[in-house]
């Protein structure tokens, strides 16, 4: 009996000590403990976070915190279409080229200052003023922004504006950025940073987390939890790992080949839903002295060519389990404005087809070694760069190379962070490279994106073609007053714009995004999923998961991760261990199954 009772009190021992001992997530956190009484969401991703500048950030963790740290004038219901946000309702003139906004009273600033129409039409000014690229396009044939009263915006335009209710843009405290230098507003850090959002980024560590405090004063409802920790992982294995281990409530962007496993997994439920933004193979098409990438891929027919030399059903079988969708255009179908190539234009899987346009374009084997060069003897050989935080993307590589190779064109892959490729990416020092976008409702941010004036904004593939620049200034114009709805005009428009992208092919869109989640209903009630009941609750361009989110029960408020749930954990195993002693002091041969 003596022998029982030690075991036991080992047991225990063991317990506490595993139980109070640091996971390897926990070390990455913030660095202020959370107390017993918060109630913490923590999601994990296998991206990094590039800053929380609104004028230069662009990675996925940052726009899901800028949804959530800031409002906008208008924003989305869970249909993609236009709803209230700051502003509460709108209107227009006749002639569609001028839009007065109403904003909500009693709306403050995360510090308490409060938030009027003066904010709305300084942040409007600035980008403009400022010329800051990241959100010009939004703001195309504007010629002033005024705020008349407290409540009122008044925004003028030389022609009408066919976007004006999908101003994806974050409006920001004046009292805050009036005081940013004017040669730093691009590399200001903005941390903390001030919103009037429902959640607030207090810190923020490069590599490792993005921390998110609640705002109980948000006038679209006060959330139920009190933080939000992004926590950034450099793998996906070691991800899963600690999701598996209890160290994280919900994931973002699991690998395909992951999801499977966690089906069955006890209190997880995942999604593989489509979601707006495509993955592609990008082209570095500067055309200017500055750029350190093969000059022969601004010749769009090498790129055509490539593109009827890749399988992407092959693809996105291997790559993504045959979780997504092979890609055409850059606009999602997941919208209206998509649009898809009629069959006789369709690239397909063709390689023959790639070696005929190849021999056309004079772009031949001329020595005999498996590689074609240029009519100047410039070979085709071409750096290829997938990113570490995507392995679809470098099992997408693999398979493209080695198509290529069939065709004539050499390629030499050179994984790297995506860190890294930011830094390769401002400097024109790439050659062929494999990125995603997330991307936007309306179709007017995703298409400026390949205009000349975003070259060094949001243009990552140097894209430019005076034709297309034309016809994007003319699609932001195409609306008729009379009638705003009818978007046949807008769209006749953005169809050419598409057609032209996908046959001089700056990127070839392997797939559309997939929402690859998964989060624990056993710890958490509220997850909202978008579309309904298939959806993805996160990454869905919606708020309503963060602000309705509560406990599942009360062993579940911290998430996971604090202290009281794991005190929960030790008294009902120590309640098991002094029930297995006493059984085995009565010899009864029972069978003790545990967890």
């Amino acid at each position: 009996m003596k022998r029982f009772l030690t075991l036991a009190a080992v047991a225990i021992v063991a317990v506490l000590a595993f139980a109070l001992w640091p996971s390897a997530s926990s070390a990455a956190s913030p660095s202020a403990s959370p107390s017993a009484e918060k109630v913490i969401l923590r999601i994990g991703i296998p991206e990094d976070v590039d800053g929380m500048n609104p004028f230069s950030a662009w990675s996925s963790i940052t726009w899901e915190a800028f949804r959530l740290n800031y409002d906008f004038i208008t924003w989305y219901d869970d249909k993609y279409q236009p709803v209230p946000d700051l502003a509460e309702s709108w209107s227009t003139s006749s002639d569609g080229k001028t839009w007065t906004f109403k904003i909500r009273q009693g709306v403050t600033w995360q510090d308490g200052q409060p938030l009027t129409a003066r904010d709305v039409a300084f942040t409007y000014n600035y980008i403009l003023a400022n010329d800051l690229g990241a959100y010009t396009g939004y703001l195309t044939h504007v010629t002033s922004v005024t705020a008349p009263d407290d409540q009122t915006v008044v925004i003028a335009s030389s022609k009408p504006n066919a976007g004006m209710l999908a101003l994806y843009i974050p409006i920001l405290p004046e009292h805050i950025w009036q005081t940013v230098p004017k040669g730093k507003i691009d590399s200001w850090l903005n941390v903390p940073t001030i919103g009037s959002g429902p959640f607030r980024v207090t810190e923020m560590k490069k590599g490792h987390y993005v921390k998110m405090v609640a705002n109980k004063s948000y006038f679209g409802g006060k959330p139920t939890i009190d933080e939000i920790w992004f926590e950034v992982y450099q793998n996906a294995d070691s991800m899963i790992q600690d999701y598996r281990a209890g160290n994280l409530d919900a994931m973002a962007d699991v690998p395909a080949t992951n999801l499977a496993s966690l089906r069955t997994l006890a209190g997880t439920q995942v999604c593989a839903s489509p979601a707006i933004g495509f993955h592609e193979m990008g082209f570095n098409c500067w055309d200017s002295p500055k750029s350190k990438g093969n000059p022969l891929l601004r010749d769009w027919r090498i790129r055509n060519a490539i593109a009827w030399a890749i399988d992407n059903r092959r693809i996105v079988d291997s790559a993504m389990a045959g979780l997504a969708q092979p890609g055409t255009s850059v606009i999602s179908p997941l919208v209206p404005w998509h649009w898809e190539p009629p069959a006789d234009q369709k690239i397909t899987y063709d390689p023959e087809k790639a070696k005929q346009l190849l021999d056309a374009a004079g772009y031949k084997d001329r020595n005999g070694d498996g590689v074609r060069e240029a009519p100047d003897g410039k070979p085709l050989d071409f750096r290829m760069t997938p990113l570490n935080e995507y392995p679809e993307d470098i099992a997408a590589a693999k398979l493209i190379s080695s198509w290529l190779k069939d065709v004539g064109i050499k390629t030499r892959i050179q994984t790297m962070t995506e860190a890294a490729f930011g830094d390769a990416y401002w400097a024109g020092d790439m050659d062929i490279y494999f990125w995603s976008w997330g991307g936007d409702i309306d179709p007017g941010f995703m298409l400026s994106c390949f205009t000349t004036d975003q070259i060094h904004n949001w243009s990552d593939c140097y894209y430019s073609n005076p034709e297309y620049d034309k016809l994007y200034a003319e699609q932001a114009a195409a609306v008729d007053p009379s009638n705003p709805s009818d978007t046949a005009l807008r769209k006749a428009i953005t169809d050419k714009m598409q057609q032209i992208l996908y046959e001089q092919q700056p990127y070839n869109v392997l797939w559309y995004n997939v929402n690859l989640q998964a989060w624990r209903t056993d710890r958490f009630t509220g997850w909202h999923l978008v579309p309904a009941n298939a959806g993805a609750p996160m990454w869905n361009f919606m708020r309503t998961t963060y602000i309705d989110l509560k406990p599942a029960s009360a062993a579940a408020a911290q998430g996971g991760g604090s202290s009281s749930a794991w005190i929960w954990v030790v008294v009902v195993v120590a309640a098991v261990v002094v029930a297995v002693v006493a059984i085995l002091m009565r010899r009864r041969r029972t069978r003790v199954e545990e967890d």
